[in-house]
């Protein structure tokens, strides 16, 4: 039997960060109900910290769904837990830097304290409900040393649901069967979070779930920032002997031709903007 591997869906959110891409609320509407009809298990909807029309927006999208968890991505913030709690998400998504480079130059924290946040925000959101899964951000180039401190540190604050996150695309499918695996054999329930910046984001995936790796996040047409995400339809094209994904290679297919040209006409349409014709915006 092909071991059952469950699809988190990143469009909305990282894949919106392609250049170009902006999607309207009717447009994620459009695709979220899709991707919830298709079986996706989580949809990973966006950033309520954003803003009052953001939350909304999110909230809109969970309302969507009658299948599939609706997710949030969040900062080590209470700020941003509490927005995402006010859009009604199923599951709050907290991204926890782990390598040194990242808590000097972008967190400006040292490890106690943004640990001692975390549990602030894991607090907030389970004491009203809410499923929590902390994303180790930049896992790939991080040190055994600092891995293995995150494991430490968030076994003592229960979390189980772990996502590891090749932020920049630097991983190979040996380093990440050997980054899966560790944590797997640490006992927690991972997900893995490929880029493609050196194309192996698909293999990389592959592998994540070879390695026990539960979820596997993949965005439409492989769309998202730099070079782009894991693409549905390019995963499950040589994956889907090997793996059970609830979802076949034709319906996933049949997806991405149904979001093509919302993906592909933004980017017309944002270079129309730009040369005086801003009303086409609206028709997206």
């Amino acid at each position: 039997m092909r071991p059952k591997v469950k699809l988190a869906d990143a469009t909305l959110r990282d894949g919106e960060q392609a250049p170009g891409l902006a999607f309207s609320l009717a447009t994620r509407l459009e695709l979220a109900q899709a991707l919830d009809r298709a079986g996706i298990y989580r949809l990973e909807a966006g950033c309520p910290a954003m803003g009052p029309k953001e939350v909304e927006a999110v909230k809109a999208i969970k309302d969507v769904c009658a299948n599939a968890q609706v997710a949030a991505w969040n900062r080590i913030r209470s700020q941003d837990v509490l927005a995402s709690l006010r859009a009604g998400v199923d599951v709050v998504h907290l991204c926890l830097p782990v390598g040194e480079a990242h808590l000097a130059r972008k967190i400006r924290k040292p490890w106690a304290e943004l640990i001692a946040d975390l549990a602030v925000c894991l607090s907030l959101a389970r004491e009203r409900g809410a499923l929590v899964s902390v994303g180790l951000e930049d896992a790939s180039r991080a040190s055994l040393d600092e891995l293995n401190r995150a494991a430490d540190s968030l076994a003592a604050l229960e979390v189980q649901s772990l996502r590891l996150s090749d932020t920049v695309g630097a991983l190979t499918p040996g380093q990440t069967r050997r980054l899966v695996g560790h944590f797997v054999g640490l006992g927690f329930r991972v997900e893995f979070h490929g880029h493609n910046d050196l194309g192996l984001a698909e293999a990389n995936s592959f592998v994540a779930a070879l390695a026990g790796a539960e979820i596997l996040d993949a965005t439409l047409a492989g769309v998202g920032e730099r070079a782009g995400n894991c693409g549905l339809s390019r995963l499950l094209a040589f994956a889907a002997e090997r793996l059970d994904f609830g979802l076949t290679l034709k319906e996933a297919e049949a997806l991405e031709e149904l979001a093509r040209p919302k993906l592909e006409r933004r980017l017309y349409v944002q270079r129309l903007i730009k040369a005086g014709s801003p009303g086409l915006e609206a028709s997206f």
